[in-house]
This record gives C-alpha cells, sequence and structure tokens, in this order.
C-alpha cells in the first residue's frame, strides 16, 4: 500500500489535480480503480497516526523517554520556514523541508527556556518534536497537514486559550529570528521560522502512554516519521509526493492499492483486473466518510 499526503492539490477554482511530482506515474494512477471519501488533510505522522489509531501527540509521547510525571497535555510540534508574500506567510511543504534529529535538539535547547516559564518543555523523540504541558491549553489549530505549503492562518484559533497559543507562538517566531541556526545556514538548508502545535491530547496519567495501538512497518523518506517507525519488512509506504521518487523508480510496478490525498479529500486507488484506459477526472464523486476509509486501510 502506498500513501501519499499531499498526491492531490486543490486549485482556488476548486479544481482537484494530481501533485505535478507525481507526473512520472500519471499514466499508471489513470488505470486504478477510484474510491472517494471526505478526508481531513494529515502530513506523514498522521497519517500513520491514524493507521496505528492513536493521537499523534501520544504516539510520540509513548517513545519519549523523559516525559515529566506532572504532564497533563501534550501536543505535536511541526518546524516550518515561513516564505513572506505581500499580505501573508506560506508555509514551505513539509516534502521540501530538510530535517534532522540534531535540529530537533537544537531547538528544543533554544525554545526551552522561553516555554519554561509557561509550565512547558519541548522534547525531541527523534527527529519529531513534542510538548509537554502542566496546565492544559484550551485552544483547537488545524493540524499540520493543512498549514504544510498553505498560507499561514492569520487569525486567533478556537478555544478559550485561542489568544494565549497565538501569542506564544508569536513569541517563539521572534526568538527564532534571533537565533538562526548556524548549521542549518552551512548546509543551505532553509531557517527556521517558527513552529505549529498541533493535535492536543489530555494525559491524565502516565498509563495513558501505554502504546496499545499496532505498530506498522513503514517505508518513508519524511525525516520525523523515518526516525520513530521501523521499516523491516515495511509492506506500506508513506511519502509525500516530493519524496516518492526516492522510494519508487519511475519504471516500477506501483502498489495494489493507492491512497492521494489533499484539499479536505482522499482517493483510493485499487489495481483492476480490468484496468481503465483513457482520460480521468480527479474531482471527488460521492465521497464517504473518512472513517471508512481508515477502517478500509486498517484492516
Amino acid at each position: 500500500m502506498l500513501i501519499v499526503p499531499n498526491g492531490l492539490v486543490l486549485r482556488a477554482e476548486q479544481e482537484m489535480l494530481l501533485h505535478p511530482a507525481l507526473q512520472t506515474w500519471q499514466k499508471a494512477l489513470v488505470t486504478y480503480r477510484q474510491g472517494w471519501f471526505d478526508c481531513t488533510d494529515k502530513n506523514p505522522l498522521a497519517w500513520y497516526a491514524a493507521l496505528a489509531d492513536i493521537s499523534p501527540a501520544l504516539l510520540l509521547a509513548a517513545q519519549c523517554e523523559a516525559f515529566p510525571d506532572d504532564t497533563r497535555q501534550c501536543w505535536v510540534a511541526s518546524p516550518y520556514c515561513g516564505q513572506l508574500l505581500r499580505n501573508n506567510v506560506r508555509v514551505l511543504p513539509e516534502g521540501q523541508f530538510p530535517w534532522c534529529t540534531e535540529d530537533a535538539r537544537d531547538l528544543c535547547h533554544v525554545l526551552n527556556p522561553l516555554l519554561g516559564a509557561d509550565g512547558m518543555q519541548m522534547f525531541a523523540v527523534g527527529a519529531a518534536l513534542l510538548l509537554a504541558c502542566r496546565e492544559p491549553v484550551e485552544a483547537y489549530p488545524p493540524e499540520f497537514g493543512a498549514i504544510s505549503g498553505q498560507l499561514l492562518p492569520d487569525r486567533h484559533h478556537e478555544g478559550a486559550d485561542g489568544g494565549l497559543l497565538n501569542r506564544l507562538l508569536s513569541e517563539i517566531q521572534m526568538l527564532l529570528f534571533q537565533s538562526p541556526s548556524a548549521s542549518r545556514h552551512e548546509q543551505g538548508w532553509p531557517g527556521v521560522n517558527g513552529i505549529w502545535l498541533w493535535a492536543p491530547t489530555a494525559v491524565s496519567n502516565q498509563s495513558t502512554l501505554t502504546m496499545n495501538s499496532q505498530k506498522i512497518a513503514v517505508a518513508t523518506r519524511n525525516p520525523i516519521l523515518r526516525s520513530i517507525v521501523d521499516a523491516t519488512d515495511a509492506a506500506c509506504i508513506i511519502s509525500e509526493a516530493e519524496r516518492l521518487s526516492e522510494l519508487l523508480k519511475p519504471d516500477a510496478p506501483l502498489p495494489k492499492r493507492i491512497v492521494l490525498a489533499g484539499g479536505g479529500h482522499a482517493v483510493c486507488l485499487n489495481r483492476s483486473i480490468l484496468p481503465r484506459f483513457g482520460k480521468r477526472s480527479w474531482q471527488p464523486k460521492s465521497p464517504r466518510d473518512e472513517q471508512v476509509l481508515l477502517g478500509k486501510l486498517r484492516s
């Protein structure tokens, strides 16, 4: 099975298209049978967590060796590079954003003095970042999958503490502007302009962190997901469109089942005994509920 979190691109006129990086496989993709679903936009980490039926934050917390006992809430923290436009900021797609374990550790070192004043602490879990809070923050930002490659929201988040979260994210932006990463600059990598906090999850006690979900072997080139999952004997690939060529050769046969997601939808492609030829529309047709899709993929 192959899952491409950003395999579909939604244009302003509500036209759904294949991601340009998938043009190499377009002729093969149009021969598959389509099944459409409504689907929240997810990044590779969120897709893996959805398959394992666990919160992305708890997935990381279960692998965090130094998770504080007094934690009542945890969040996933996603670093990003913002591209300044005339009136707003566009977030560089995660598939174009290089990242590594050392970057995650360095960012914790820079931000934890600021976060500690609010009873928070950030941890590196492989290349992933986890934020632990002693006091819950009542705010509900969209997942990073809805932010990656899109415009940065310029309004308060929903929830009683939406303004508090915005203030914290602004302070982090200012601190990162004052403390650029020398190692990323030396490698020619884009700078880190901010972090996006998402997937807030309550932690009632340490038993909450017991991971009862299914562990799935996954092949990926996403640096964050790759650092926390095992690829041994993987029967599943989760990859952004930009990194898929690192996993699949242009002339290699595609998996029997493919999920292309993006723009609030997902299409499940299944190889047919009698393949379809000719032009294929990528417009959603009678989409079903997201939980139906996840049930099929988990089984």
